[in-house]
């Protein structure tokens, strides 16, 4: 009798431990786009803290930057090996890593993807902003700024295959053609640097001065990293004496371009909230893996901000960390 009643001791004990993933701490894997920079940094916050709250370890790791797409695959593949108990991931390309998601869940880990849409239907979640919507958002914005009249715009993209901002770009496209406007140019950059939207801002930007000014009404700018771009290779056009009367909005938000929009310099940022897209990234993993019901599409919201915005709503001051 005593034997049988310490073998339900013990196999009552070995189901806290091991049985519903609930009842001992999660190890879960996040992998953003890449490491650094404002926006990442901010997520990771949120998911560091939703780790916290839900009492679950979280595995922070990601490329150096956001064009590593095969690093962001062994990345991946290290995490199955090393046995998540589920992955938050963003997706570098929703094409290419699409296996890789597949992969995972094949191996027993689920997989809830966050910011940017992969291919297929492996994943438990997607929690994101509704990007297609964001842009559109932006284009509303620039209409309303130049009117609906015949207008010459641009829009400058981020890397090709890149959810996100592909979704942006189409978003803001449909919006232009529909007020009329015709649509010049939407390139991508070579490299999915700053520096590299700045090369591919300027290389276009240049095709349209004429007679000392930028024949150009509207630019849209589709993540972070293209505003920068677009916004240095204006800079460079002032200061070579080009007139460049034209509206720009751009997408998401950092110091440099809350001061620009600040001083007149951009005429809006659409931002999105990714302190809490981190959040419920994680929150949303920890519910899958606990076998809780999830959405299957959670949208982590998108404003406009704007000088008047930045000066006198505490909401928006506190999004782009002014308050």
């Amino acid at each position: 009798m005593r034997r049988i009643m310490a073998g339900v001791v013990a196999l009552a004990a070995a189901t806290v431990m091991t049985g519903v993933a609930g009842a001992r701490e999660l190890n879960l894997g996040v992998i953003p786009k890449s490491n650094g920079g404002e926006f990442w940094e901010t997520v990771k916050k949120g998911a560091v803290q939703a780790g916290a709250d839900l009492g679950v370890r979280i595995r922070w790791e990601g490329t150096v930057s956001e064009t590593e797409i095969a690093e962001q695959n062994k990345i991946i593949e290290n995490m199955v090996n090393l046995g998540v108990d589920g992955l938050a991931l963003a997706p570098l390309n929703r094409v290419a890593q699409r296996k890789q998601v597949e992969q995972a869940v094949k191996a027993g880990i689920p997989v809830v993807i966050f910011d940017s849409a992969v291919d297929g239907k492996a994943h438990s979640s997607f929690v994101a902003t509704d990007n297609e919507k964001a842009g559109a958002l932006g284009g509303r914005h620039l209409v309303s700024l130049l009117g609906q009249k015949p207008a010459r715009v641009m829009c400058m993209r981020f890397v090709q295959g890149t959810g996100s901002t592909e979704a942006r770009a189409q978003g803001f496209i449909q919006v232009a053609k529909e007020a009329g406007y015709t649509v010049v140019a939407d390139p991508y950059p070579d490299t999915g640097t700053i520096e590299g939207c700045k090369t591919a801002a300027a290389n276009t930007l240049e095709k349209f001065v004429k007679g000392g000014a930028l024949e150009l009404d509207g630019i849209f700018a589709a993540n972070l990293y293209s505003a920068l771009g677009v916004a240095a290779a204006l800079e460079d056009l002032q200061k070579a004496g080009i007139k460049t009367n034209v509206r720009f909005v751009g997408f998401d938000t950092s110091k440099k371009l809350v001061e620009d929009v600040q001083a007149g310099r951009i005429d809006a940022l659409v931002a999105q909230d990714p302190y809490r897209m981190g959040y419920l990234a994680v929150e949303t993993i920890t519910k899958v893996v606990r076998g809780e019901s999830v959405d299957a599409v959670t949208d982590t919201g998108a404003v406009l901000v704007t000088k008047d915005g930045l000066a006198n709503d505490p909401a928006i001051r506190k999004l782009v960390g002014l308050e």
